[in-house]
């Protein structure tokens, strides 16, 4: 690729850095990390001066801009307008800085949906971040909305293993696609850093064609190895791999951190997402790898050091910072959101229908899992789809007690943006199908509407799924997959996501009993 499409360089301020660490929440990070600060490299005993360049990330905001609750049941934690605080304080600190965020921007809250990503672009547009990464829930609402969203943002989109009708990143021409870019080299304090985009290789396990609409993802091996010669080539002096794909304990295929870096060398530091962890700091093949949290429950920073007469990196810190209470809410933020986040809040409250008695969730074929099956089977009617059956599951939801639902319900026992498929298939796939789902660990998906025991081995049902499920499950159903894309089977997509099915079943009965 030529440097005249893939190179982008800023100049920053030429002040010395200073570090100015915050107290974590967890004070043995913080008293570790500052530990490893204060041991300065031997250059820096002999008097030679040292500039210090501090990256700030976030990662899988989600469209959340106010505080949220954790996974543990933890609230007031997080959201945009507490990491733009942090950023902030840390910008008025470290004048020779970058900011990035990770990937999946915008899905997950009701302010993402209704302006479809557009407030969290522009909120990066506002605190100036210097680049993002393409996540895989970017793509959830179909490839337009990504193009929007790269043609809205002020800055460039930095993912390298990706293509549009063939032609890879950094050589997109006639569309806002064109902005992506494999890699880019900002000059800050003199110094120049080159940063390298990867997205998760798991797209293509979890997302229908029919939103990615010729949009690939490929291997981010081949990828991330030519980045980085190319970057050698630049002559910069260290190389950051932001990469939506995180820590595991045990390497997997959508998250191949260990591998890439193992394969890949000369990479300084990697800062991770994808995988919703708060991991501030490790090394793997002698990169220091990091990662914030998700719903900007964390802000994270890297903190690099050189010495100014021979260039070199000669220390790495890396580190995260809880955005609990004791961080306040960005004004800027607040006041820019302020009209979106009240028509958010506005239609989280609107009343969807009303249950007249506890709805139970406890076991695989509850009331709660009938339910949902029965409302994608009477939605997807409405579209002209006449099922025979459900493949589904509840996504672990909690008990349904009595009284009046909203869409914030809804959006609780439907949490993620999956959308209804159909496919023919014969009573003897179908079989299979159930038997490859009794191998997947916790699952409660099964089959509504139809007796496994009566089904015609040759007879074609038309069953429903979600597209998620559809695409493999995340490589947890593959006979399923591999049975959808037959020919026979005819998939095709619904225009209707799951979430919108139950609400549409609400409004129309009113009252569930």
């Amino acid at each position: 690729m030529g440097k005249s499409l893939i190179a982008i360089v800023e100049k920053k301020g030429t002040l010395l850095g200073s570090s100015t660490m915050l107290m974590n929440s967890n004070r043995r990070k913080f008293l570790g990390g500052a530990a490893a600060w204060l041991a300065l490299p031997a250059s820096a005993e002999s008097g030679r001066s040292l500039k210090t360049i501090s990256l700030f990330h976030t990662t899988d905001l989600h469209g959340h801009i106010l505080p949220t609750v954790s996974y543990e049941g933890i609230g007031n934690l997080g959201g945009l307008a507490r990491c733009a605080t942090q950023i902030r304080k840390w910008r008025k600190d470290c004048p020779d800085h970058l900011l990035f965020d990770i990937g999946d921007v915008y899905q997950g809250t009701v302010e993402g949906y209704q302006t479809k990503g557009g407030v969290m672009i522009d909120s990066f547009n506002k605190m100036n971040y210097d680049g993002w990464v393409l996540g895989n829930h970017e793509f959830d609402w179909g490839l337009d909305v990504v193009e929007a969203a790269v043609k809205r943002s002020s800055m460039p989109v930095v993912t390298g293993n990706v293509a549009v009708d063939g032609k890879r990143s950094g050589a997109i021409e006639g569309n806002a696609f064109s902005k992506l870019a494999p890699w880019i080299v900002r000059e800050v304090g003199g110094f120049r850093i080159g940063l390298i985009g990867l997205v998760t290789p798991g797209i293509p396990y979890w997302s229908r064609p029919e939103l990615l609409k010729g949009f690939g993802v490929f291997d981010p091996e081949e990828s991330l190895k030519q980045s980085v010669d190319e970057l050698r080539a630049e002559k910069v002096d260290a190389i950051v791999v932001l990469g939506h794909m995180g820590y595991r304990y045990k390497e997997d295929y959508a998250n191949p951190i260990q591998s890439l870096l193992k394969k890949v060398r000369g990479i300084d530091v990697y800062i991770g997402g994808h995988s919703h962890q708060d991991r501030p700091s490790w090394y793997s093949f002698g990169v220091l790898c990091t990662q914030a949290n998700y719903h900007g429950l964390n802000c994270g920073r890297v903190d690099l050091a050189f010495d100014v007469e021979s260039r070199k990196l000669v220390h790495r810190n890396a580190w995260t910072v809880l955005m609990d209470a004791r961080v306040h809410l960005d004004p800027l933020i607040l006041e820019s959101t302020k009209s979106v986040v009240e028509a958010a809040d506005e239609r989280r409250k609107s009343v969807i229908g009303e249950v007249k008695s506890a709805i139970s969730t406890y076991g695989k074929r509850s009331k709660f899992w009938r339910l949902l099956c029965e409302s994608f089977k009477v939605s997807a009617a409405k579209h002209g789809v006449q099922a025979d059956g459900v493949f589904h599951g509840t996504f672990e939801a909690k008990k349904v007690l009595p009284g009046k639902k909203t869409i914030e319900d809804a959006w609780s026992w439907i949490p993620y943006e999956n959308w209804l498929v159909q496919a023919s298939v014969t009573g003897e796939q179908i079989r299979e199908i159930i038997a490859e789902e009794k191998d997947v660990r916790y699952s409660d998906r099964g089959l509504f509407g139809l007796d496994e025991e009566t089904l015609e081995n040759d007879k074609r049902y038309i069953i429903l799924f979600n597209s998620y499920d559809s695409q493999s499950g995340g490589k947890k159903l593959p006979k399923l997959r591999n049975i959808l894309e037959e020919p026979s089977s005819q998939t095709k997509l619904i225009p209707l996501t799951t979430r919108e099915a139950v609400i549409d079943y609400f409004a129309d009965m009113k009252e569930i009993d």
